[in-house]
C-alpha cells in the first residue's frame, strides 16, 4: 500500500490528510483545527453519469456522529475523488475549533480545499 501524510494551512486552521492507496481503492483521513477527530465517514463508489455523456460520477453513503457537522465535507471529498479517480473512496473528516466564528469556519474550509488539491496531486503522481 502506498501512503502519505499531507498538511495545508497554518495553525490554528491547519488540516492534515493521511492518504492510503488500498489496491485501486483510496482511503483518506482528514483532521484539523484544535481537536482532530472522527466526525463523519463517507464511502463513495464511481458510476456512469446520469447525463449519459460518458462522464464518471459517483454515489455516496455517509455516517455522521451525533452533534457533528463533518458530514458535508466528507461527502463532497469522497464524491469528488471517486469520480476523479474512478474508484471506491472512503473519507473520514474531523475538524474542530472551540467557539468558531464565521471567519474561523471559512479559514478551515479554505484549508480543507487546499488539502484536497494536495491529495489529488499526490494520487496523480502515485499513479504515474
Amino acid at each position: 500500500m502506498k501512503t502519505t501524510l499531507l498538511t495545508a494551512g497554518s495553525e490554528p486552521y491547519a488540516v492534515t490528510a493521511c492518504v492510503v492507496c488500498c489496491g485501486s481503492d483510496i482511503a483518506v483521513v482528514i483532521g484539523g483545527g484544535a481537536a482532530p477527530h472522527i466526525g463523519a465517514v463517507a464511502l463513495a463508489s464511481p458510476r456512469p453519469s446520469l447525463k449519459n455523456n460518458g462522464a464518471v460520477s459517483a454515489s455516496a453513503s455517509v455516517l455522521c456522529r451525533l452533534g457533528h457537522k463533518d458530514d458535508q465535507p466528507a461527502r463532497e471529498a469522497a464524491l469528488y475523488l471517486a469520480s476523479r479517480f474512478n474508484t471506491n473512496v472512503a473519507v473520514t473528516v474531523g475538524l474542530h475549533l472551540d467557539e468558531a466564528g464565521a471567519d474561523d469556519i471559512a479559514a478551515l474550509q479554505q484549508s480543507l480545499q487546499q488539502i484536497l488539491h494536495k491529495v489529488e496531486a499526490w494520487l496523480l503522481a502515485a499513479q504515474a
